[in-house]
């Protein structure tokens, strides 16, 4: 559930680029009172990028809730008896071993309940998310924050804050989503795609496929023989250039559109529904053909979601142009700030 908080800013550390948004509860209001991002080229230099942001920012609070993902993240789908949350908690300390490949002393464990099922001898069992993440990256984290002069408040896992962003979304946005539908996040991010799958705004599945928008800059790369740095240009602006970057990532963005179907496929096979909406974030969502070749891959209705939609803005501290013009890329830093 979204927690009544004053102001806190959603920080999504990023491999390529940062992300900041500063969300202030006002009354019954979600305003963002403050946003910036930069790019960052070296994982070296990202502690110092962190902290020019902070800086040009211009913040009111420096309580930040950030989050990480990739490989020192690890989900997993278990069946245990029906208990209550408290009792979940402590089970799947004793149970982890058998699901995650890390020491159980090495990880912050957490565990949601998705769904109820029918167990054998008329027994109660449930469907439960197991999520473990690596306690060094999280108090790396925490301490390259405390160093900057921050202070972390939460360190959660990307996929589970979009759910968030979506929720906040319902919230100041009421009757725009349909109860009772099933709908995917997909966040496209520079090494990943993480993919949170929601049925009445409860994460039903998560997961992170290893394919993201650098692949894409690759793939331009190799086809028409030009650097990174250029073949990201124009992956940003191809302008009269569309086709040849289209041509040229047409491969790259089946092999993620495969691999999301996966997702779908588990989900609707494990859970008994259907994925009726998906919806796109993160960088390679600003691709103007991104929708349109991932509709045809999914035969699903597929649109760019854009997670500050419905929230006021203190238009005195923030662009608001570049908000709205990058807002795809925003849905982790939306849904860390509403949520810690």
């Amino acid at each position: 559930m979204l927690k009544q908080r004053k102001s806190i800013v959603g920080l999504d550390i990023g491999s390529s680029c940062i992300k900041a948004v500063e969300l202030t509860r006002e009354k019954y209001d979600h305003v963002i009172t403050g946003y910036a991002q930069i790019d960052v080229h070296h994982e070296a230099s990202r502690q110092e990028a962190i902290a020019e942001l902070m800086a040009a920012a211009g913040f009111r609070s420096k309580r930040v809730a950030t989050a990480v993902s990739g490989k020192n993240v690890v989900f997993r789908y278990i069946t245990m008896p029906e208990m209550g949350d408290d009792a979940l908690q402590q089970a799947v300390r004793f149970e982890a071993d058998k699901y995650i490949p890390f020491d159980v002393d090495e990880v912050e464990l957490g565990a949601q309940k998705l769904c109820s099922i029918e167990g054998g001898a008329g027994k109660g069992e449930m469907q439960v998310l197991l999520i473990a993440a690596k306690k060094a990256v999280v108090e790396d984290h925490s301490r390259m924050l405390t160093e900057l002069g921050l202070q972390p408040v939460s360190v959660g896992v990307d996929g589970f804050a979009l759910g968030n962003a979506w929720e906040l979304g319902d919230m100041v946005n009421p009757g725009i989503q349909e109860p009772g539908r099933t709908v995917a996040l997909v966040d496209i991010g520079a090494t990943k795609s993480s993919i949170n799958i929601l049925r009445d705004n409860i994460t039903c599945f998560a997961r992170e496929v290893p394919i993201g928008g650098q692949d894409l800059t690759n793939a331009i790369a190799r086809r028409l023989g030009v650097e990174p740095v250029q073949a990201e240009e124009l992956k940003r602006d191809p302008g009269d250039q569309i086709a040849i970057m289209q041509e040229a990532i047409g491969q790259t963005l089946e092999d993620l559109g495969n691999e999301i179907n996966l997702s779908f496929d588990f989900f609707e096979n494990q859970f008994d529904g259907e994925v009726q909406e998906v919806w796109l974030t993160g960088g390679a969502a600003l691709l103007p053909l991104l929708e349109e070749s991932f509709e045809k891959i999914f035969e699903k209705r597929t649109k760019t979601w854009n997670p500050v939609e419905g929230l006021k803005v203190k238009a005195d501290n923030v662009d608001v142009e570049a908000l709205n013009q990058l807002s795809p890329q925003l849905a982790v830093a939306v849904g860390l700030a509403a949520t810690a």
